[in-house]
């Protein structure tokens, strides 16, 4: 019976922590090219979208949120990944959001395993930048490193640059490889 409670808590913890990006990512966006689609991006955006320098062909270009990206509808929030030459390897993914009066929504659900029910509910909180991990000047601003867990390379490189709140996230590149795509990015 213990074994049972304990793989039970186990899923619903599981289930709580998933959230709606695994349903974005069975959607197959196109591929397109960096300078032209991000200039469109860059028009609908309530942000200053950050990028990698246009001149830098060795990406393919994924737009995963806004999904479909339809140009001339506000964007809120960019969540850009980057593949290698060939599309098929992924390198990393920059998200960006305005680093002020952005809202976050989350779901928490609560469950009630002696009634045998759940409830979901959205919570709406103001962002707030963490302030874990490793300190990193970035462009004059204050960044965090956080390395990913059992020496996995890449991490997360998160930091607030004119106005706007950027993420990097890679398995593929190392910590001063993150840091050095992080200090080429401009609009």
């Amino acid at each position: 019976m213990f074994k049972w409670f304990v793989s039970l808590i186990f899923i619903c913890t599981l289930s709580v922590g998933i959230n709606v990006e695994p349903l974005i990512a069975t959607t197959r966006p196109k591929l397109f090219s960096i300078n032209i689609d991000l200039d469109k991006l860059q028009n609908a955006a309530d942000f200053k979208l950050l990028a990698p320098p246009h001149s830098d062909q060795r990406y393919k270009l994924e737009i995963k949120e806004p999904y479909p990206f339809v140009p001339g509808k506000p964007v809120s929030k960019v969540r850009l990944h980057f593949f290698d030459e060939s599309g098929q390897t992924y390198l990393f993914a920059i998200e960006e959001h305005n680093a002020v009066g952005y809202k976050i929504e989350r779901e928490v659900t609560s469950i009630d395993i002696r009634n045998r029910i759940s409830t979901t509910r959205t919570i709406v909180e103001d962002f707030k930048f963490s302030e874990r991990g490793e300190k990193i000047i970035i462009n004059g601003s204050e960044g965090r490193f956080e390395p990913w867990a059992n020496h996995i390379a890449g991490g997360l490189l998160r930091w607030v640059q004119d106005g706007t709140f950027i993420e990097i996230d890679s398995k593929v590149f190392t910590k001063e490889e993150m840091v050095y795509l992080a200090k080429s990015m401009f609009n």
